[in-house]
């Protein structure tokens, strides 16, 4: 009680603190009163983010992105307990932890489904996040942090993919490498420094399995933390029982397509026996289609058509980081979120079919 007395005649007798300022916005429960000046400032509480917030959409997919990240990070760990990182030996630790172990090829299906539906719903996120224009000024970093969490999700689904060191995988990484070298002046040198050599190679191997067990997801560790402290969401939903009740389903799906359709292994990578028809993870599979298409234009100028492809991608990507600069806001232009919402869906109808021509090429 006196320390309730002091800190109220403080209050109303400095001066620098006049008497409708007391109710005003700075002084909500976030406020923090200085004993030696009188003065008020904001300080921001954890408890604003362990608050149960609204059952909406954007945080239901938020915390399944967050627990497909940590089933991968699990069943990961599991994996890497067999796992042997080298060429000699990657391909067979791959069949025994697929055809010998207890239900190593259940963790296995879950290590790889996890990490397509991750995908998926990092881009329905994406999606809903553009629709509803969820990119204020006070959410551009979030936005930003945002895209580059995707980028680091295709470095991992990359580097994971050489990692059974199978044929597919193999001549995959070559071509994705080898893109590189189109690059004028530092293509090679660009090269050499993702495979650690000329060749994919133990040191290519090597560099990958260090990118996807460590260094990747530390950074998306890191990243999404940021993402979800700038974003100011609340650490526990509204409704925790409806969350859980989600999770649970999805755990179920991943398990049943596990079952159901359980990975397999093809044949062990060959240097000396190229393959022609390289295919890509789906969610790669549209840019590789680009490629394509663009080598189909200009068959006589493949270092042009390589360069243009780079040069769109690296557009798209800069495009989406810088989107919520240049995007009016919805209290500015009420249309915008129909137009927003139309090229949404012409972009996922694009990734489709470029999907389905590299798939059924």
């Amino acid at each position: 009680m006196k320390a309730s007395k002091i800190c109220t005649r403080r209050i109303h007798d400095s001066p620098n603190v006049q008497e409708g300022q007391a109710n005003g916005p700075d002084n909500g429960p976030d406020s923090v009163l200085h004993e030696g000046t009188g003065a008020l400032s904001p300080i921001p509480k954890l408890q604003e983010y362990l608050e149960p917030g609204p059952v909406r959409w954007s945080s239901c997919s938020g915390w399944i992105i967050f627990y497909l990240f940590c089933l991968e990070g699990l069943s990961g760990i599991l994996l890497l307990l067999y796992y042997r990182p080298t060429v000699s030996e990657a391909y067979e630790s791959v069949q025994q932890i697929t055809n010998i172990l207890h239900y190593g090829w259940l963790v296995r299906g879950v290590h790889i489904w996890g990490i397509h539906l991750l995908v998926i719903f990092l881009m329905l996120h994406l999606a809903q996040k553009i629709i509803t224009q969820s990119y204020g000024a006070a959410l551009k970093l979030t936005w930003v942090l945002g895209i580059l969490l995707m980028v680091l999700v295709g470095i991992i689904g990359a580097t994971g993919h050489l990692l059974p060191w199978t044929q597919g995988s193999y001549w995959a990484t070559t071509f994705l490498t080898q893109l590189s070298t189109a690059i004028p002046v530092i293509g090679e040198s660009v090269k050499i420094l993702i495979r650690g050599g000329s060749e994919v190679s133990q040191m290519t191997l090597s560099r990958f399995f260090a990118l996807h067990i460590l260094i990747a997801p530390f950074l998306f560790t890191l990243l999404a933390g940021l993402h979800i402290f700038s974003a100011r969401r609340s650490l526990i939903p509204k409704d925790l029982l409806l969350q859980v009740l989600m999770l649970l389903v999805l755990t179920a799906m991943v398990f049943s397509l596990s079952t159901f359709s359980p990975p397999r292994i093809s044949t062990k990578a060959d240097p000396l026996n190229s393959i022609l028809n390289i295919k890509p993870e789906w969610y790669f599979m549209a840019s590789y289609e680009t490629f394509q298409l663009l080598r189909i234009m200009h068959p006589e100028k493949q270092a042009v058509s390589v360069i243009l492809g780079i040069v769109l991608h690296l557009g798209v990507l800069l495009l989406l980081l810088l989107f919520p600069w240049f995007a009016p806001s919805q209290d500015k232009a009420p249309w915008l979120k129909s137009l927003a919402c139309a090229l949404t869906t012409f972009g996922l109808l694009i990734f489709l079919t470029l999907t389905l021509l590299g798939a059924c090429s």
